[in-house]
């Protein structure tokens, strides 16, 4: 692999003195300036060369001694000779490789040329530490840049690098980190693709300045970013950076080549995971756990992996797993109540969550939440309230959690503690008020409570006094209580309303039938059928009210309507034959007797008993 083709990832917050990078030799009154002047003479701009004198890398060196320098290993790992340069651009010869650590991408090389070398510090690398980077540009021209270090990275061993934002060119590679003070504390890396970090400067002086010297003739080059360890610690430096795509390509060649690795499978399984690779993810785990059999962990996330490939039987056995080898993975009880959620065993999901909360997580409240639910399939419903209870403590303006409430007193048949919890919601959402106060009606009525209901009908009139629909209930909930004349108040008003109203024209001539004022019922019985003139039930009632007005004649017409639009209902052909009968028409009564046999054979004796 060419080193040129070196890619440098640019990061946010970097700062560069006076809107520029510094060169050696600038006289301006910056930060920087001072840091460069010091310390430029113990950097080197480093060309590398392959065996036909082309250039494949360029990058920097930090001069540790008058004749070892400290480089990154991959930037030389290809090369056959290498030439530096020190910030007057005075040649420094570069005779081979003294000692290399992979592990880490770095190299000592020997030197021979003018340089002044640095003294390392013993400052650790921190977040949050202002830095100086210096470095060769392009053209090979000593250069300082500021950043501040971020994040830090255990690479094992007590060894930490670090992440910088800082904004370098690729000949960065190499160069020394300062603190702002003056203090030597690491060396900046720039690998491939995006992947960049900084070393500490412990690490890079423990490498042994007495060993042997490869001269460029018997070094043998190979590709560092290539080999397994360079794999590894990009694999481990892009998953810390949340580099998904590169962590993977790099921590799968490891895996390929280490199957034993289990620091890699539990990376690479984590990286998949966050891909949603779940395919591979599950393979990893099941890795982890063959290599490990006893580790918690990758029975949870080989739980959380089958909770989304919606396999919840199998996550849950992998999660009771996992808890029974580490009683303390809180997450895992989190996990173990969704499987069973999602396997709707609302009893044993319900017992996983409270035995999470046992545990005061965070967020709290959404877990309550799914406890109540379960609670509440579970049929469990004053505990499914009391979950609700608790997550409102938190979310006390959400109103989904607040109609969860009143649902829960609803159903668990706590009807004052549902009306209260629907009154809230009403205070709540304004606009949704009505639907709150005819949830209050319908539970009432259902519960077969009619004084509770028109009170909440009433109100629900008051919140919308020109809905027909509204004022039609409260004369339902008068006519179920038999309080006829203040029903029939509130049908006249939709009427007034909605003149063609066909239910109310009904209710209203029925609730003047039950007061037996069959005068002032038979206008609403007219205007009911002129209506809906299919209405059986309202020629039905036209004809009985005459009935009840001893006008037999003009009874028979609407009996007999009422009769041909619903010939299964045996009532208004017994009204037929009773009307016959008051008529003096014996014939026909008999006639309807015999009819009315095949429909109801019990009102048809009832008929022939008045028949004589």
């Amino acid at each position: 692999m060419s080193h040129k083709s070196v890619l440098a990832f640019v990061l946010c917050g970097a700062f560069l003195f006076s809107g520029a990078m510094l060169r050696a030799g600038q006289a301006q009154e910056d930060p920087g300036q001072k840091a460069l002047t010091q310390f430029s003479p113990g950097v080197l701009s480093v060309v590398v060369y392959d065996m036909d004198k082309k250039e494949i890398a360029k990058g920097s060196a930090v001069v540790l001694t008058k004749e070892i320098a400290a480089v990154s290993y991959h930037m030389i790992s290809l090369g056959q000779s290498a030439v530096g340069f020190n910030y007057k651009k005075k040649e420094v010869d570069i005779l081979g490789v003294i000692a290399v650590d992979k592990t880490l991408d770095l190299a000592l090389i020997k030197i021979d040329g003018k340089v002044e070398p640095l003294v390392p510090a013993s400052v650790p690398l921190a977040e949050g530490l202002k830095i100086l980077v210096i470095g060769a540009n392009e053209n090979g021209e000593i250069i300082v840049s500021g950043g501040v270090l971020r994040a830090l990275l255990d690479l094992g061993t007590g060894i930490k690098v670090a992440d910088a934002s800082v904004a370098v060119p690729d000949p960065f590679n190499g160069g020394p980190v300062l603190t702002e003070d003056g203090k030597l504390i690491g060396m900046m890396v720039i690998g491939e693709r995006r992947l960049r970090f900084v070393v500490p400067i412990a690490a890079v002086a423990a490498l042994n300045k007495s060993g042997k010297l490869t001269i460029w003739k018997t070094w043998i080059p190979e590709d560092y970013m290539g080999t397994i360890e360079g794999a590894w610690l990009a694999g481990r430096i892009y998953k810390w950076m949340d580099e998904a795509l590169n962590a993977q390509r790099n921590l799968e060649k490891v895996t390929k080549a280490q199957p034993a690795n289990l620091e890699a499978w539990v990376l690479l399984a984590d990286v998949y995971n966050r891909q949603r690779d779940y395919g591979n993810a599950l393979t990893a785990f099941k890795k982890i756990i063959e290599l490990d059999p006893n580790n918690a962990a990758a029975y949870i996330g080989l739980g959380d992996i089958q909770i989304r490939m919606q396999k919840p039987q199998e996550a849950a056995q992998n999660l009771e797993k996992a808890l029974a080898l580490d009683p303390s993975k809180n997450e895992a009880k989190m996990f173990l109540g969704t499987a069973y959620e999602d396997a709707r065993e609302w009893v044993k999901a319900a017992d996983a969550y409270e035995k999470y909360l046992a545990g005061n997580p965070a967020n709290a409240w959404t877990i309550y939440q799914r406890l109540g639910m379960c609670r509440k399939e579970a049929g469990q419903f004053d505990q499914a309230a009391a979950a609700f209870v608790e997550a409102l403590k938190s979310q006390p303006q959400d109103q989904s959690l607040q109609y969860k409430l009143a649902q829960a007193y609803d159903m668990g048949g706590k009807l004052n503690e549902a009306e209260a919890a629907y009154k809230k919601l009403a205070e709540m959402s304004p606009k949704d008020a009505v639907t709150y106060h005819r949830n209050i009606m319908a539970m009432y009525d259902k519960a077969n409570n009619p004084t509770k209901a028109i009170e909440a009908a009433k109100k629900v009139v008051e919140l919308d006094p020109q809905n027909e629909q509204y004022i039609y209930n409260v004369g339902l909930m008068y006519q179920k209580l038999q309080k006829y004349p203040e029903a029939i108040e509130s049908y006249k008003k939709v009427l007034t309303i909605k003149p063609q109203y066909d239910l109310a024209l009904f209710q209203a001539g029925y609730c003047y039938y039950m007061i037996k004022n069959y005068a002032e019922a038979l206008p609403f019985f007219l205007k009911d059928v002129e209506v809906m003139p299919d209405n059986s039930y309202g020629f039905l009632y036209i004809g009985m009210c005459y009935m009840q007005l001893k006008q037999y004649a003009k009874a028979m017409d609407p009996m007999k309507k009422a009769s041909e639009l619903k010939p299964e209902d045996g009532t208004a052909l017994f009204n037929l034959g009773i009307v016959y009968l008051n008529l003096k028409d014996k014939f026909s009564a008999k006639e309807v007797a015999n009819k009315l046999q095949a429909v109801d054979a019990n009102l048809a004796a009832k008929l022939r008993s008045y028949i004589k």
